[in-house]
């Protein structure tokens, strides 16, 4: 009998998201309401913040968190924002749907996030953000990056798409910075099919970012978006046109609905269940792939990080007397679904648009070369685990290694 597929992400979809669902259905109202709502105040609340915006991507809630920043702040064009070599292409890609050019920033070998050490020397004078990505669910070292962040009056903008709910000494991520965004796409760690959501405590930046998500709309207050749709915003009518057909900046049409607000609310309150299964996992293929350590680099972390494994990277270290690509396909071949480590300074519409910069990155050329990740959520059971396990042994030993 064929193995399983072992993808890299899942989407559990319960008795509860199907209640909801239903109940928006029933409502008989599908564009943003009480559920989206509740969605947003949960969200914001699970990360210590006040605000949530939730809009129709990870890519369009840092597109968004940007776009609020560059208003409030009054960046100008090809103002510079930090990101690191290693991420998935929507952050740097934000950047540039925001007029801001992105500068690349090396990253740390183990945890491959930006590497602090290095941040001070990419900041020039037309440095205004740097943007920390918590890769894999692993948040960065954010007392470095907040105190750079202070001696040189720049803003911190979280990218978070692969981290909901972890932790840096007990502070959320998303809780670091004025604005910060997550997805919530499918294969994340908890979904809403597609969409994303920014996080924030500041006001003016919550209300810049409604109006954006809705075609750049005056009315932005919470009771014209909230939960009762029968409500009448009193400050709607005291403008010549209704405020809510009031555009007052260029925006976009990034908003989610109903749907996906109750996908959302079921996912939040099954949230510790996913996240403990997820850590669960993880620290199971850690322990059982020990003896493997001489040529694979597992997944390491310090003590005061809550590392919420979004996925389980991997980087075949140069000891090895086999390729990353042959790992992998071996693993593809036995059901076992893989990705290549959020490679980016080789990309080839970034080779155009920046030049060939990977030998400047030497950290994130190297995992490039040797990185992959597979999938530790919480889909997975223990014999899923074991299988997956045994495959890799199998592999090496097929290299005439003993382990």
């Amino acid at each position: 009998m064929m193995q399983k597929k072992m993808g890299v992400g899942y989407a559990y979809v319960g008795e509860l998201e199907k209640k909801y669902v239903n109940m928006a259905l029933d409502a008989g109202r599908l564009s943003q309401g009480e559920f989206v709502y509740k969605f947003e105040k949960k969200f914001a609340e699970l990360h210590q913040q006040k605000y949530g915006v939730a809009c129709n991507s990870g890519t369009s809630a840092l597109h968004i968190a940007l776009e609020a920043l560059k208003e409030k702040y009054s960046w100008p064009e090809r103002a510079e924002v930090l990101v690191p070599a290693i991420t998935f292409i929507a952050t740097s890609n934000a950047c540039l749907y925001a007029g801001l050019q992105p500068v690349f920033v090396d990253v740390d070998p183990i945890t491959y996030n930006m590497n602090p050490n290095l941040i001070e020397s990419k900041i020039t004078s037309k440095t205004v953000a740097i943007m920390p990505v918590h890769t894999f669910g692993q948040p960065c070292e954010m007392d470095a990056i907040v105190n750079i962040s202070k001696k040189y009056n720049l803003k911190i903008v979280e990218d978070c798409a692969e981290a909901h709910f972890a932790k840096y000494k007990n502070k959320s991520v998303g809780s670091f910075s004025e604005i910060a965004s997550f997805s919530t796409y499918v294969a994340h760690t908890i979904t809403t099919g597609v969409g994303g959501i920014i996080v924030t405590d500041d006001t003016q930046l919550a209300e810049i970012s409604r109006s954006l998500i809705a075609h750049g709309r005056a009315c932005t207050c919470e009771q014209c978006i909230a939960s009762n749709p029968n409500a009448v915003c009193k400050l709607r009518m005291k403008t010549k046109i209704d405020k809510r057909f009031m555009m007052v900046r260029l925006g976009y049409s990034y908003r989610i609905g109903e749907l996906e607000g109750a996908l959302g609310i079921a996912q939040l309150e099954n949230h510790e269940y996913i996240m403990k299964t997820r850590k669960k996992n993880a620290d199971y293929m850690t322990k059982a792939l020990q003896q493997c350590q001489k040529f694979l680099q597992l997944p390491s972390f310090p003590n005061y990080v809550d590392h919420s494994f979004m996925m389980y990277p991997i980087v075949v270290k140069e000891s090895a007397n086999f390729s990353r690509n042959d790992l992998v396909c071996f693993l593809e071949e036995h059901n076992i679904e893989s990705r290549p480590m959020l490679p980016l300074l080789n990309q080839p519409i970034y080779r155009e648009l920046f030049g060939d910069l990977e030998d400047d990155f030497p950290v994130a050329k190297w995992i490039n070369q040797q990185g992959f990740y597979i999938g530790c959520h919480h889909g997975l059971v223990v014999e899923d685990l074991d299988f997956v396990v045994s495959v890799i042994k199998d592999f090496i030993q097929s290299h005439n290694v003993v382990i």
